[in-house]
């Protein structure tokens, strides 16, 4: 019976683990795709399908508008939940996980909220009317520490691209959906009764 606790404690400490790429440190980025088409005029905006770490593709946010990624490109980055960092030196980043958590709620159907953030950042592109109030309803926000803990914001490391287009692209992500944990857990509880069985077998 000890040892069943043990292997239990095991896995649900390796699944927390894998869950949490912020646990990581640096990670490996993939570009592996453009799942929807949308765009802001003619430029790709979110999604964008990444994975890290060789894991399940994720949707994420570009957020740069002068950096340049290809299909398959990879490279290196650092996370951080967007929560921890402070808001008085990452007021952008803070601006922009508002951003994107609206583009999350609607899917991507609007492109005005990927132009904001590009806005927010580089200053480019020129931005439409619907954009323009984006970026003004963003600025005009409060942010304390801690919020947006579930927002990931992965850094590109210069240097580590697989390409020759430059300095690949920041992009802000999530944390693992709770229906994803919830699943992971289940998993692991089936795993555990099977053990259990073959012990007292």
């Amino acid at each position: 019976m000890k040892s069943l606790r043990l292997v239990c404690i095991a896995l649900f400490l390796v699944g927390g683990i894998l869950s949490s790429p912020a646990m990581a440190g640096v990670v490996n980025m993939q570009f592996t795709g453009l799942p929807t088409g949308n765009n802001y005029w003619g430029v790709a905006s979110y999604p964008y399908d990444l994975s890290v770490n060789a894991g399940v593709n994720q949707w994420m946010m570009c957020l740069s508008y002068n950096e340049h990624i290809v299909g398959g490109e990879t490279w290196q980055a650092t996370v951080a939940s967007v929560g921890s960092l402070d808001p008085a030196t990452h007021l952008s980043d803070y601006q922009a996980a508002f951003l994107f958590e609206m583009a999350v709620a609607d899917h991507g159907a609007n492109s005005d909220i990927n132009a904001a953030v590009w806005y927010l950042f580089d200053g480019v592109p020129s931005l439409t009317p619907g954009a323009q109030g984006l970026v003004a309803l963003a600025q005009s926000q409060t942010f304390m520490q801690g919020e947006f803990p579930d927002v990931l914001l992965y850094t590109a490391i210069p240097g580590t691209e697989n390409s020759n287009l430059g300095t690949a692209q920041d992009f802000l992500g999530t944390t693992p959906e709770p229906g994803s944990l919830a699943l992971l857990g289940t998993g692991m509880l089936g795993l555990a009764g099977l053990l259990r069985r073959h012990i007292r077998g």
